[in-house]
């Protein structure tokens, strides 16, 4: 083969890899991937006792409880004649049609024809679109892969299973375009001291005697980027005042839908302090064109308790002036990190034309994250579990999100997780170790 038909060849694969990425419908090769992992459905304060319509992976489906509290998860029209089960009316045993009342059960199985004849056998022949779910961290889950009649465990991300705080969980962020342009921009943390860095922020000011303004060259951020057992991280490490002392910050995915972080506004520079809030969240993906943020923060006590904008601003106002010309779509939207991710994201379009980048090396995040999805990809297409499907029973999902002062010594830039938060740490204390904020332990 030629040099230039090596390339031609080269060239087809990376594109029909671009056309891959971002689907995530049934019999797509990024949607059967996507199929392999749990994914969140809603809060489970939010299903009551009304059935909820829920586009899933570009499927249609009606999420609900039965009379018993058993979460179910049904393709949304009815098989007799189409009816939405949007529209259903709940029992104890499942979820009645509104129009001629065939019942269904959690696993689709239709339990009940009041207008056929009591000997007929038509309910038998009937299977409705079901999957399975679970309930599990205040969070409706489900698993609609091929294996659906025996899923893998779910993967339990650590931040939901933490007792040592209140977590708080925050839905209803529905985007407008794919939701690879949400993960790409996690993998490509260096957008965070220019985007990011537009308005001059500070940490607030009860936190600037614990800030740490020895920290000086952090633009553009050092980074390091590890691909781990649950997806990758990005980490920046920061000279200090002291050199046996270094700054570490720590942004991880957790395949394919979770982001975490720690520290004031996702740790962003000017954050150079010891405080971790555990933070981030995960994505329910609706269909090639829209998902849903679901966002997740642990507060414990000893953490800063002052006000931090918790996602997307009231009326998408940003810190700066809005000015009465200024006819963009947005307008007045710089000085809030959420905001400025939003804006910059829609901008790129709903499935963005990746075949027209440049990237440099301040992309090497991106590019990591997509040879990862693109390993997840081919192994699903192979017959194996893509990364992160894990089959043992109770898996907890641990993830890297360090945030803080190490010593040099005791510094590991690798696949395996740095000390995390847990007993107490990560909390500002004074010189005698004794927590500056919140009660005393």
């Amino acid at each position: 083969m030629t040099e230039s038909k090596a390339e031609n060849v080269g060239q087809s694969a990376y594109q029909k890899l671009l056309d891959d990425l971002p689907r995530t419908g049934p019999g797509s090769r990024g949607g059967e991937m996507l199929r392999r992992y749990w994914h969140p459905v809603c809060l489970s304060a939010n299903l009551t006792d009304i059935p909820i319509a829920v586009r899933m992976l570009c499927e249609d489906l009606v999420v609900f409880r039965d009379g018993k509290g058993r979460p179910g998860l049904l393709g949304i029209h009815c098989p007799h004649r189409l009816a939405s089960l949007e529209y259903g009316q709940v029992r104890e045993d499942g979820l009645m049609c509104s129009y001629h009342g065939w019942r269904y059960d959690t696993q689709g199985r239709c339990i009940d024809q009041p207008l056929e004849p009591r000997d007929s056998d038509l309910k038998s022949k009937i299977r409705h679109l079901w999957y399975p779910v679970e309930e599990w961290g205040g969070v409706i889950w489900t698993y609609m892969g091929s294996e659906k009649e025996n899923p893998p465990p779910l993967q339990k991300i650590d931040v939901l299973a933490r007792t040592d705080g209140d977590v708080k969980l925050v839905d209803g962020d529905v985007r407008n375009y794919n939701y690879l342009n949400w993960m790409e921009n996690f993998a490509d943390m260096g957008h965070a001291v220019v985007l990011h860095g537009l308005q001059i922020r500070d940490v607030p000011e009860e936190l600037k005697p614990y800030n740490d303004y020895s920290i000086k060259n952090w633009t553009p951020l050092p980074l390091e980027h590890v691909e781990t057992e649950f997806g990758m991280k990005t980490v920046a490490v920061l000279d200090t005042g002291d050199p046996e002392v270094k700054f570490v910050n720590t942004w991880s995915m957790a395949m394919p839908i979770h982001w975490r972080f720690s520290g004031i506004r996702s740790g962003f520079p000017p954050d150079f302090t010891d405080e971790r809030q555990e933070g981030g969240g995960m994505i329910r993906i609706i269909d090639d064109t829209h998902f849903e943020l679901i966002r997740y923060n642990l507060f414990r006590n000893g953490n800063f308790p002052g006000p931090i904008v918790f996602g997307l601003p009231p009326g998408l106002k940003g810190t700066t002036e809005k000015k009465a010309h200024d006819k963009r779509p947005y307008s007045g939207w710089e000085g809030v990190p959420a905001l400025e991710d939003l804006v910059l994201q829609e901008s790129q379009g709903d499935i963005p034309e990746r075949r027209l980048e440049h990237l440099g090396t301040s992309d090497r995040g991106v590019i990591m994250m997509r040879r990862i999805w693109h390993k997840s990809i081919e192994d699903v297409a192979t017959g194996k579990d893509p990364k992160g499907v894990e089959r043992k029973q109770n898996g907890m999902l641990e993830v890297d999100t360090f945030h803080g002062h190490v010593k040099v010594n005791e510094l590991k830039i690798g696949p395996e997780n740095m000390p995390s938060s847990r007993d107490g740490q990560g909390l500002i204390r004074d010189k005698e170790g004794k927590l500056v904020f919140g009660e005393p332990s």
